[in-house]
């Protein structure tokens, strides 16, 4: 099975900033909401490895879904730019999914700049095609260094937020597509 690993940078109350490493792409920005304890609808997801497989949603059509994920269910890739904490009055185009972009940069919501990802369509468009009709790994790491983000922002392992000691390559279920 083939294999993407998302790390992320930086999180706070505009969003959780990560790369996507995709053999034979170059990297891919992601944002996600910020961690919020695993929250639906308002948290990025643990840190862990998922399956991504392709999906056609009934909002976003033609999509990736992340399976596997705990507590949650109906998480997506799909085209956007911002994931901010709404509770907190930042503005966001996710409720928990992943947002692909070509760069990083702000955009201006209501006269307030926010951290963003850019050319998010065409970002997704490369995601999809690379993706084609194959399920795919997706390895989702965070900086253990508290000096690049600090910790206590980010999600935690999936096995730390469920309580399991280790999750491993052989934890990703293979489905049969046929």
């Amino acid at each position: 099975m083939r294999h993407a690993i998302l790390r992320r940078r930086r999180s706070g109350e505009q969003g959780t900033l990560g790369v996507l490493d995709v053999p034979g792409l170059l990297p891919i920005h992601v944002m996600e909401p910020p961690w919020r304890g695993n929250r639906r609808n308002r948290s990025c997801i643990p840190a862990g490895l998922y399956e991504v497989v392709p999906h056609l949603s009934p909002r976003h059509r033609r999509c990736l879904l992340v399976t596997q994920v705990p507590g949650r269910s109906h998480i997506l890739f799909h085209a956007g730019n911002l994931g901010g904490d709404v509770e907190r009055g930042w503005h966001t185009h996710t409720s928990g999914c992943l947002l692909p972009g070509l760069r990083q940069g702000r955009m201006t919501v209501d006269g307030r700049r926010q951290r963003a990802v850019l050319a998010s369509r065409t970002a997704f468009r490369r995601l999809v095609d690379w993706a084609g009709d194959r399920p795919f790994a997706l390895e989702i790491v965070t900086p253990s260094s508290s000096k690049a983000v600090g910790r206590r922002n980010i999600a935690p392992s999936s096995s730390e937020a469920i309580g399991r000691q280790n999750i491993t390559p052989e934890g990703v279920r293979e489905i049969d597509h046929a």
